[in-house]
C-alpha cells in the first residue's frame, strides 16, 4: 500500500439503520437525536420475562439489577424468507441478527442508487460487527427443538456471509467481535481494503438483538448496568449503562471513484485507527487513558489533519465512574494545543 493510498478518503454513499423509539430510517434517527429522546422501555413480553430475572438490589445469581432498556418497535421474528431466497424450513432456524443484516444491507444499497445488476459478482466487500448470538443461547436450552440449519443459522460468520451470498459479492466477507467496539473495528477493515484495492465498495454493518436474560445477568455480577437501564454519559449520575438492539449499516466507495460515478455523498471519512489498551494497572475491563490519546493523535497525524479545528466528537460515554473521565481526558489532550497537552491540562 503506497502512502497516497494509505490515506486516500473513503466517501459513505448509501446508509440504513434500525435503532430503539421507531427510528427505522436515518432521518428519523436524527430526529430522535435532535429532540433527544429516550427510547428506554422494559423489556417487551414477547421476548422474556424480565419479572422473574429482576432484582432491584444487589444481583443475585441468575438475576439483574436493571428492569429494562432499548428495543426496536418492530417484530424481530418478523422477516420475509422467500424475499431472500430462504426456505421457511432453513429461515426458522436463522439468527434475527442475520435477518435484519440482510434487511438493512439491501436497503443501504438502495440507498446508495445500486441494483442488484449493479452488486452482482463484484468484489464489494461486507464487514460486520457483532458481539454475540443470543439466539444461540436460547436455542440451545432445547436440543429437541433445533433445526437442521441450526448451525448455519447461529454462526456470526454467516451474518456477513449471507449478505455476500444474497447479492454475489466477492470481495473479503467477514464478522467481528470486539465488543463495543466490533462495528467501528468492522469499518476500519473495510477503509483498509478500500485503499488496497482489494475491494471496490464495502459494506459496514453492526447489529445486535436481545433476546436472552442469561447474559443480563452475567455483565449484573460485574455491576455494569445503571439500576434504571439509562445511561448517563460523561453526568455526575453515571452509574453504568444501559443496553440496547439495533442494526446500521454503511456503503463505502473511494472518494475518487464516488465522485466519478455520481454518486451521492453523505459524508467522508478521513481516516480510522486501531491500538489496544495493553496492560492497565486496575484490570483488563479498565481503558487506558494513554492509549486513547495516542490512538486519537495518530489518526490525524496519518492523513495530516489539525486535532484542533475538531467541531464534534462521538464519544464512547459507557456512563460509568471509572471510563468515563478517562475518555474525556483523552480526548480533550488529544485535541488540546500541542502547548496546552504539554502542560498535562
Amino acid at each position: 500500500m503506497t502512502a497516497g493510498m494509505k490515506s486516500d478518503p473513503i466517501a459513505i454513499i448509501g446508509m440504513s439503520c434500525r435503532f430503539p423509539g421507531d427510528a427505522s430510517q436515518p432521518s428519523r434517527l436524527w430526529d430522535a437525536l435532535a429532540a433527544g429522546r429516550s427510547a428506554w422501555s422494559e423489556v417487551p413480553e414477547d421476548r422474556f420475562n424480565m419479572k422473574a430475572f429482576y432484582h432491584d438490589e444487589d444481583p443475585h445469581n441468575s438475576t439483574t439489577n436493571t428492569p429494562g432498556g432499548h428495543f426496536l418497535s418492530s417484530d424481530v421474528a418478523a422477516f420475509d424468507c422467500s424475499f431472500f431466497e430462504i426456505k421457511p424450513t432453513e429461515a426458522r432456524a436463522v439468527d434475527p441478527q442475520q435477518r435484519i443484516t440482510l434487511e438493512l444491507a439491501y436497503e443501504a444499497f438502495e440507498n446508495a442508487g445500486l441494483t442488484l445488476k449493479d452488486l452482482w459478482g463484484s468484489s464489494t466487500g461486507v464487514y460486520v460487527g457483532q458481539w454475540s448470538s443470543d439466539y444461540s443461547e436460547v436455542l440451545a436450552r432445547d436440543p429437541e427443538s433445533q433445526e437442521r440449519y441450526h448451525t448455519l443459522g447461529i454462526g456470526p460468520a454467516i451474518t456477513s456471509n449471507r449478505v455476500s451470498y444474497f447479492f454475489n459479492l466477492r470481495g473479503p466477507s467477514f464478522t467481528v467481535d470486539t465488543g463495543c467496539s466490533a462495528s467501528l473495528v468492522a469499518l476500519h477493515n473495510a477503509v483498509q481494503s478500500l485503499r488496497s484495492g482489494e475491494s471496490t465498495m464495502s459494506l459496514v454493518g453492526g447489529v445486535n438483538i436481545l433476546l436472552d436474560p442469561q447474559r443480563w445477568t452475567y455483565q449484573s455480577k460485574l455491576k455494569m448496568f445503571s439500576p434504571d437501564g439509562r445511561c448517563f454519559s460523561f453526568d455526575e449520575r453515571a452509574n453504568g449503562y444501559g443496553r440496547g438492539e439495533g442494526c446500521g449499516c454503511v456503503v463505502l466507495k473511494p472518494l475518487s471513484l464516488a465522485i466519478k460515478d455520481g454518486d451521492r455523498i453523505r459524508a467522508v471519512i478521513r481516516n480510522s485507527a486501531l491500538n489496544q489498551d495493553g496492560r492497565t494497572p486496575q484490570g483488563i475491563s479498565v481503558p487506558s487513558r494513554e492509549a486513547q490519546q495516542e490512538l486519537i493523535i495518530n489518526a490525524y497525524a496519518e492523513v495530516g489533519l489539525n486535532p484542533t479545528e475538531t467541531d464534534y466528537v462521538e464519544a464512547h460515554g459507557t456512563g460509568t465512574a471509572v471510563g468515563d473521565p478517562l475518555e474525556a481526558e483523552a480526548i480533550a489532550n488529544a485535541l488540546a494545543r500541542p502547548e496546552i497537552r504539554a502542560k498535562g491540562h
